[in-house]
C-alpha cells in the first residue's frame, strides 16, 4: 500500500484543531437495552459449573472481585445445577425532553438440578419494599457479598447485598425493590428435581406500571422436610453500568456475580409503581448461580473469578467455580494458555538470541496499580533492536508482548513498534491506567509524531500489528485535557480487538477513546467505550468496524474523513450525537461514503448527522447507506445542515443518499430504499452472521501442540513439510489445537489442513513455499490445502501468513475445499504475502522496477513470477467466514529504508467459485495481482464488507495478459494481447445474490506514474475496474474508485463514468444494483 497521493491530502492541522474535533457537550441520555430490529430484546444466559464468556464482550478486571463462602452441616450432597434463562418483554415511558422511550425487559428461568440425596420446591409471594423506587445522582463502585447456611432440618436462609454500578456525576440510577417470602420442601431420597419459573416484567417508574408473574414445579420425592425462605429482589439501571440482582435460597444455595447479574427466585406475583423521576430507560441483566457441594464434616468455598456483562447488543456471562470436592475444567483466569506455553519461537533473520515472546513482568512491570510501569512496558516492546520510530519497516523482528492481569500505571505514552502484537489475558483483561499527571496526547501510540511533524511510519505502510484484550483507563486524567486512549494510524493486516475504553463522563470533557487520522485499513472490532468527548475520532481511507458498543459520549463516532467505511453491529447508547459525518474544513467535505448496517442507537438526540449542502463541496460527498438500524428515544434519526431529514422513527429498513445505478444512471436519490434481500444462510436471525476470532481462553496449555516441539524448525532453511503435516494430523486426532511458534516454515510440498483442525500462530509465523513442486504455472498446486474436494467439516485458523520464496509460478497459496457442517469455518488474520520481505528472494535486488523498459513475455524477469494465485475457494467449498485477511503482492521492499518499489508477479488474487456460497468477507483486501484481485464465478450467497483492491503498479507495462495466459479452467478474463490493459479489481461472472457493503477499487499508477490518478489528468490509470457479467441479484453499496475512467461495466458495456461521481479524491456510487 502506497502513501496517499498529494492530491488527497488535506491540512492535518484542521483535524487537530478544536474546531475540527469539538462537539457541543450534551447531557447523557438514559441507557437502553434494545437490540437491532423492531422486536423486543431477547437475552439468553446458559450457566454450568464452568461458564465460558461468549466472544468477546470483555469481562471486568479480576482485581477486587468478591469471594463468597458457604458452609453446611447437613448430610446431603448436591451437585452444581445447570441453569438457563431467557427473557423478553416490552415497555414504554417518557425520556428527556419529552422524547418517548420504548424498550423491553423480562426474564424466564428454568433450573435442572441433579441431586444425590434430595430435591426441593418453593412457593411464595412478593411485595414491594418500603421505598421501592429511588433516584440518585451517583452510585458507588460495584461490590457484593453473600453467605448461606443450612442445618440438618432443611431450613435455609440467604441474603445478598446487590452491587451498584459506577457512574459519572451526570448519570442517574433508579432502584426498585421487592421482598419475597415463601416456603420450600425437600426430599430425602435420591432424585432429580426440575423447576422452572417464568417472569414477564414491565418496568415501573415515573408513570410506568410493573407486574410480575411466576410459576414453578418440582419432581416428587419420597420424604420431605419443610423450610421457610425469604428473598429480596432489587434492580437498578443507570446511564453507565446497569445492575439487577436477586438473592434467593433453598437448601445450601449460593449465588454471586461481580457485575450485572441475577439469580432467579420463585414467587407468585407482584406489582409496583412509583412516582419517582425516571432518567433511565432500561436495565440489563444475566444470571449466575451455583449450588455448593457439602458433607456432614466439610465446608466449601466458591470463588467467582469473572463475572457477567450485558450490553444492548450482546450478552455474555462468565464464572469459574472451585471447590474442595469438585473442580472446574477450565483454568483460572490468570492461567491464559499463551503465557503457559513453552515459548521457542524464532526470528531467523534477526540477531542471535532474539526473543519473540516477551512478558512485561520480565522487564520490570509490576501491574500492581501503584508502580509506574511505563518504562518497563516500553522496554519489553523495544528490546532486541526492533523496528521502532526511525525504522521505515521490517519483518525480521516480530514481537508478541504479553500483559498478565493487573493494573499498569502509565505516566507517558506506550510506543507500539512495527510488527508487534500487544496481547492481554482475555479472561482477566489487564488495565493500562493513565496517571493523574499524564499529559501526552495519547496513551498507546501506534505511530508517534517526530520532531519534523511527520509520523514515524507512513501510516499506509504500517502492517502486521495487533492490540487485543485490554482496558484503557483515562478516568484519572483531568477531563479538560485532550487525550486519547489509542492513536492508530495504520494500514492493512492490523487490528484492535476486545478492548474497553474508560474516559471521563463529565460534561465538556475532552477525552477520546480511539484517534485515527491517516492510513489505509483495515479491521477493528469488539470494542466498548464509556464516556469521552468522542468515543472514536477517526479518519482513514477505508475500514470495516464491527461490534462497537458506546455509552455516554458527547459524540459517539466523529468521522474526520473517509473514502469508504463500513460499520456493522454498532450499539450507541446515551450519547449526544451518534454518527457525525459533518467534517468540512474550509467548506470541503472530507467524508466520502459510509455504510451502516445491523446497528442500533438508543437515547441519543441525533442519530446520524451529515454535512452535505449547497454551501459545501464536492456535491457527491457524504454518500450514506443505512440498512437495518434500530432507534430508541432518538428525536432525529438523520439530519443535515438544514435540520431534520428523518425524524423520530423506531427502525430504518434501508435509507440512502448519493448517486444510484440500477444498473444504469446516474440518478440522484435521498430517502428510503429497498433493503437487500438477505439469503437465510448468511444471517443469524435478522442480522448478517458474524463471529469473533477464537482466543481459546478456556483451553489449558496442555490442549495445544507446538509445531516446533513436534519437530518443525521454522528456521527458513529446513524443509518442515513432513513435520507440519504430521503434527496437524496428530492434533486433530487428539482434539488439540496446533500452535505455530514464531518462525519461517519452509515447505516443499502441500500442507494439508483436514476437517476439525484448529490452528493459531505466534507473532504471524510464515509458511514459506519453496522449490520445483510449486514452479510450474501449467500445473499449479496448493501450498496450504484446507480439506479435500467433497469433504465436510469446519476449521479455525488465525494469526498466520502464507508466502512464497523465489520463483513459484505454480503456487496457489491457499486452496479451500471444505463444505461446512453445523458451523461455518473461520479464518481470522490469515494473510498471504508475496515478495518484499527478508527470506523471500523477491526483494529490491531481485525484482527492481523497470518503468523505462517495455516489458514483454520475452524479457520479463522469470525469477520474479512468484505465485499462480493467492487464494482459491473451490466449487465444493461453502460456509467460510473470513475476517481481516489481506492477500498482498508486494509493491515495495519492506526491508528497504526508502520502501523502494519493486515488481513481483502473481497471477490471480481471490477466486470464489463456491456453488453453494455462504461466504462472508469482513475487512478483506486483495492487491497487486496480474489478472484480477477478486473474481466470483458460478457462485451466490456472498457477503462482502468493505473490500479493497489496488491494481499492480507496473501495469500496463506489461499488460494484464503477461506473464499468465488466460486459462478457461480457472475462468480467467481474456485480455487483448498488446492492448495495454490492467487487471480487474472486482469481476462477478455467472453469479447471483452477491451483496457488497462497501468497496474501494483503486488504481493509483500507470507504469509507476502516480499523476494518472488525478482529476486533472482524467483519472486515466486504468480504463475499467469492475465487471458484472451474466449475473443477477448483485448489490453494491458505496462503490469507490480511484484512477479509473469507467467505474462499472455490465455485460461488456460501460455504464458509469467517473466524472459523474466525483467525491473528492475518489469517485463514489452510493448504490449499484443489477
Amino acid at each position: 500500500m502506497r502513501s496517499r497521493s498529494l492530491q488527497s491530502l488535506f491540512a492535518l492541522c484542521a483535524l487537530f484543531s478544536s474546531s475540527a474535533l469539538a462537539d457541543t457537550a450534551t447531557d447523557a441520555a438514559p441507557s437502553s437495552s434494545m437490540t437491532s430490529g423492531s422486536s423486543p430484546r431477547l437475552v439468553t444466559v446458559v450457566i454450568h459449573s464452568t461458564i465460558t464468556t461468549c466472544p468477546y464482550l470483555p469481562p471486568p478486571p479480576c482485581s477486587g472481585e468478591p469471594t463468597e463462602t458457604g458452609s453446611s452441616s447437613a448430610p446431603a450432597t448436591t451437585t452444581t445445577p445447570s441453569t438457563s434463562a431467557t427473557g423478553s418483554g416490552s415497555g414504554s415511558g417518557p425520556g428527556p425532553s419529552s422524547i418517548v422511550s420504548t424498550y423491553s425487559s423480562g426474564v424466564s428461568v428454568s433450573v435442572s438440578t441433579a441431586s444425590q440425596s434430595g430435591s426441593a420446591s418453593a412457593t411464595g409471594s412478593c411485595s414491594t419494599c418500603t421505598g421501592s423506587s429511588s433516584v440518585v445522582s451517583n452510585s458507588v463502585a460495584s461490590s457484593g457479598s453473600a453467605s448461606g447456611s443450612s442445618s440438618a432440618s432443611g431450613s435455609s436462609t440467604s441474603t445478598e447485598a446487590p452491587p451498584t454500578s459506577s457512574a459519572a456525576s451526570s448519570s442517574t440510577t433508579e432502584t426498585s425493590c421487592y421482598t419475597c417470602t415463601g416456603s420450600s420442601t425437600a426430599s430425602s431420597s435420591t432424585a432429580t428435581t426440575e423447576s422452572s419459573s417464568s417472569s414477564t416484567l414491565t418496568w415501573a417508574s415515573s408513570g410506568y406500571s410493573s407486574a410480575t408473574s411466576v410459576w414453578s414445579s418440582a419432581s416428587e420425592s419420597s420424604s420431605t422436610a419443610s423450610s421457610s425462605w425469604s428473598s429480596v429482589y432489587s434492580s437498578s439501571s443507570s446511564a453507565t453500568e446497569s445492575v439487577s440482582s436477586t438473592s434467593s435460597s433453598a437448601s445450601s444455595s449460593y449465588s454471586s456475580a461481580a457485575s450485572s447479574y441475577s439469580s432467579a427466585a420463585s414467587s407468585t406475583s407482584s406489582s409496583a409503581s412509583s412516582s419517582a423521576s425516571n432518567t433511565s430507560s432500561s436495565a440489563s441483566w444475566s444470571g449466575v448461580s451455583s449450588t455448593s457441594s457439602s458433607s456432614a464434616s466439610s465446608s466449601t468455598t466458591i470463588t467467582s473469578s469473572s463475572s457477567s456483562y450485558s450490553s444492548s447488543s450482546i450478552s455474555s456471562s462468565s464464572s469459574t467455580t472451585s471447590s474442595s470436592t469438585s473442580s472446574a475444567s477450565a483454568p483460572a483466569c490468570t492461567d491464559f494458555w499463551l503465557d503457559k506455553m513453552t515459548h521457542q519461537g524464532v526470528a531467523p533473520f534477526a540477531a542471535s538470541g532474539y526473543k519473540v515472546y516477551r512478558n512485561v513482568k520480565d522487564y520490570g512491570a509490576k501491574g500492581d496499580g501503584v508502580t509506574d510501569d511505563t518504562a518497563a512496558i516500553n522496554s519489553a516492546i523495544s528490546a532486541g533492536g526492533r523496528c521502532g520510530p526511525g525504522c521505515s519497516g521490517s519483518t525480521t523482528t516480530p514481537g508478541l508482548v504479553y500483559f498478565p492481569p493487573g493494573t499498569y500505571l502509565v505516566s507517558a505514552p506506550i510506543i507500539d513498534f512495527y510488527y508487534t502484537m500487544l496481547i492481554g489475558n482475555p479472561s482477566c483483561m489487564p488495565v493500562l491506567k493513565a496517571t493523574s499527571s499524564f499529559s501526552a496526547r495519547w496513551l498507546l501510540d501506534g505511530d508517534p509524531y517526530g520532531a519534523n511533524g511527520l509520523l514515524a511510519w507512513g501510516a499506509t505502510n504500517v502492517f502486521w500489528r495487533q492490540v487485543a484484550n485490554f482496558v484503557i483507563d483515562l478516568t484519572s486524567v483531568p477531563a479538560s485535557l485532550q487525550v486519547a486512549g489509542i492513536h492508530w494510524p495504520t494500514g492493512q493486516a492490523t487490528s484492535l480487538s476486545n478492548i474497553v475504553f474508560k474516559m471521563s463522563q463529565a460534561g465538556g470533557n475532552q477525552h477520546q477513546g480511539l484517534f485515527i487520522e491517516e492510513g489505509s485499513g483495515g479491521y477493528i472490532g469488539d470494542l466498548v467505550f464509556y464516556g469521552g468527548a468522542q468515543a472514536l475520532a477517526i479518519g482513514n481511507q477505508q475500514f470495516t468496524m464491527r461490534n462497537l458498543t458506546i455509552y455516554n459520549a458527547q459524540t459517539a463516532i466523529q468521522q474526520l474523513w473517509s473514502w469508504g467505511w463500513t460499520y456493522k453491529s454498532v450499539s450507541i447508547n446515551n450519547c449526544g450525537v451518534g454518527f457525525d459525518f459533518t467534517a468540512a474544513p474550509g467548506n470541503d467535505l472530507k467524508v466520502g461514503s459510509i455504510t451502516i448496517l445491523d446497528s442500533e442507537i438508543n437515547n441519543t438526540p441525533v442519530g446520524i448527522a451529515y454535512g452535505n449542502s449547497a454551501a459545501v463541496s464536492p456535491p457527491v460527498a457524504n454518500n450514506l447507506i443505512v440498512e437495518n438500524l434500530s432507534l430508541n428515544n432518538v428525536a432525529t434519526a438523520i439530519q443535515d445542515p438544514s435540520g431534520t431529514v428523518v425524524g423520530n422513527v423506531q427502525h430504518i429498513d434501508a435509507w440512502g443518499r448519493g448517486n444510484s445505478y440500477t444498473p444504469t444512471g446516474p440518478t440522484q436519490f435521498q430517502g428510503a430504499i429497498a433493503p437487500n434481500p438477505r439469503p437465510a444462510d448468511l444471517t443469524s436471525g435478522t442480522v448478517f452472521y458474524e463471529r469473533s476470532k477464537p482466543q481459546y481462553e478456556n483451553v489449558p496449555a496442555s490442549g495445544f501442540i507446538s509445531v516446533r516441539t513436534a519437530g518443525a524448525k521454522g528456521d527458513g532453511v529446513t524443509d518442515d513439510t513432513v513435520a507440519i503435516n504430521t503434527v496437524i494430523a496428530q492434533a486433530v486426532a487428539q482434539g488439540k489445537i496446533v500452535f505455530f511458534d514464531a518462525g519461517y516454515y519452509r515447505v516443499t510440498g502441500t500442507i494439508k489442513i483436514p476437517p476439525g483442525a484448529r490452528i493459531t500462530g505466534e507473532a504471524f509465523p510464515v509458511i514459506l513455499s519453496s522449490g520445483a513442486f510449486f514452479s510450474d504455472m501449467n500445473a499449479p498446486k496448493p501450498v496450504v490445502q484446507v480439506g479435500l474436494p467433497g469433504q465436510t467439516g469446519s476449521i479455525e485458523w488465525s494469526n498466520m501468513i502464507v508466502s512464497t520464496q523465489g520463483a513459484q509460478a505454480g503456487a496457489i497459496l491457499i486452496e479451500y475445499n471444505l463444505t461446512s457442517d453445523a458451523q461455518p469455518a473461520g479464518m481470522w488474520d490469515v494473510h498471504t504475502r508475496i515478495g518484499g520481505f527478508e527470506g523471500s528472494n523477491l526483494q529490491l535486488a531481485d525484482c527492481p522496477k523497470t518503468p523505462s523498459t517495455a516489458i514483454t513475455a520475452a524479457n520479463l524477469e522469470q525469477n520474479c513470477i512468484a505465485a499462480f494465485m493467492s487464494m482459491h475457494i473451490t466449487a465444493s467449498a461453502s460456509g467460510l467466514y473470513m475476517e481481516n485477511c489481506w492477500l498482498w503482492v508486494a509493491d515495495h521492499d519492506v526491508e528497504d529504508p526508502q520502501n523502494t518499489q519493486i515488481t513481483v508477479y502473481a497471477g490471480r488474487g481471490l477466486l470464489i467459485e463456491s456453488a453453494a456460497g455462504t461466504i462472508w468477507l469482513y475487512g478483506t483486501a486483495v492487491e497487486h495481482h496480474v489478472l484480477y484481485e477478486y473474481q466470483l464465478v458460478n457462485t451466490g450467497g456472498i457477503f462482502m464488507g468493505q473490500i479493497q483492491t489496488e491494481t499492480a503498479y507496473y501495469q500496463p507495462n506489461p499488460s494484464a495478459d503477461v506473464p499468465f495466459p488466460a486459462l478457461s479452467t480457472y475462468h480467467d478474463p481474456v485480455f487483448t494481447p498488446g492492448a495495454q490493459q490492467s487487471g480487474w479489481g472486482l469481476r462477478i461472472v455467472d453469479s447471483q445474490d452477491v451483496l457488497v457493503y462497501g468497496a474501494g477499487l483503486y488504481s493509483f499508477f500507470t507504469n509507476y506514474d502516480v499523476t494518472c490518478s488525478t482529476h486533472a489528468k482524467g483519472e486515466i490509470c486504468q480504463n475499467r475496474i469492475f465487471s458484472v457479467e451474466n449475473s443477477v441479484g448483485i448489490s453494491v453499496y458505496n462503490l469507490n474508485t480511484v484512477g479509473t475512467v469507467k467505474m462499472v461495466t455490465v455485460d461488456g458495456v460501460d455504464v458509469a463514468n467517473y466524472s459523474d461521481n466525483v467525491d473528492g479524491f475518489v469517485d463514489t456510487i452510493a448504490l449499484f444494483r443489477k
